[in-house]
């Protein structure tokens, strides 16, 4: 999947959910239940550095 492609998903996902970021962050246990879902891979560093700068706050 390429950058664009990813972005168009999250961009979607992002016009569906007017809010999402702000109550993804705002409460710890849908953060933590977010984070668990999520699957490493070594493909996209950026967005796992992305992730780290939330939890290294």
């Amino acid at each position: 999947m390429t950058r664009e492609e990813k972005e168009q998903v999250v961009d979607s996902v992002l016009s569906r959910y007017e809010h999402l970021g702000a109550t993804v962050v705002s409460d710890d246990r849908t953060l933590c239940r977010l984070l668990q879902t999520l699957r490493c891979s070594d493909a996209d560093r950026d967005v796992g550095e992305y992730l780290c700068s939330f939890l290294a706050v």
